[in-house]
């Protein structure tokens, strides 16, 4: 389905609705919680889509250094589903991390097939060491977890 969202870097003045439609989801178990302070320091990383006014999805990412960067905090407003917002903002991170010149960029994901759908192969997790050493070491689900780690291979 078509959109009308533009993609643009995120504001300070985001950090709010950013935290909104994050919270939605991190509620669920379904993303990792962001506080604000999070966001407000790593606001420069953020995109969101807007329809008008309206802040209607969010991305980000972080920063592993020159070689790889991991896609975080994709979230649409649930009103907002299923109208091509989440792929425009992946497809507009992917594209400025790609003009940046980054080699990897990979995903942990419960919804990898959207993933695949928009360029990324799976991988193995051991492949990402940076990861696992920042976030995964410290995860309660770290014995038994249930994401999937894909990386953005279309050209």
């Amino acid at each position: 389905m078509k959109n009308n969202a533009t993609i643009r870097n995120a504001t300070s003045s985001d950090i709010g609705t950013i935290h909104q439609i994050i919270s939605t989801y991190s509620e669920e178990g379904i993303l990792l919680s962001r506080s604000l302070d999070d966001i407000s320091h790593s606001i420069d990383n953020f995109f969101v889509a807007e329809i008008g006014t309206v802040n209607v999805g969010v991305i980000t990412f972080f920063d592993y250094g020159d070689h790889l960067k991991e896609v975080r905090s994709l979230a649409v407003n649930p009103n907002y589903l299923r109208r091509g917002i989440g792929s425009a903002l992946l497809q507009a991170l992917i594209a400025h991390l790609r003009a940046a010149n980054t080699p990897r960029i990979f995903v942990l994901t419960y919804t990898p097939a959207f993933f695949e759908r928009n360029g990324f192969t799976v991988i193995n997790m051991d492949t990402l060491p940076e990861k696992i050493w920042k976030d995964c070491v410290f995860c309660t689900k770290q014995d038994n977890c249930t994401e999937t780690a894909l990386e953005f291979t279309a050209v």
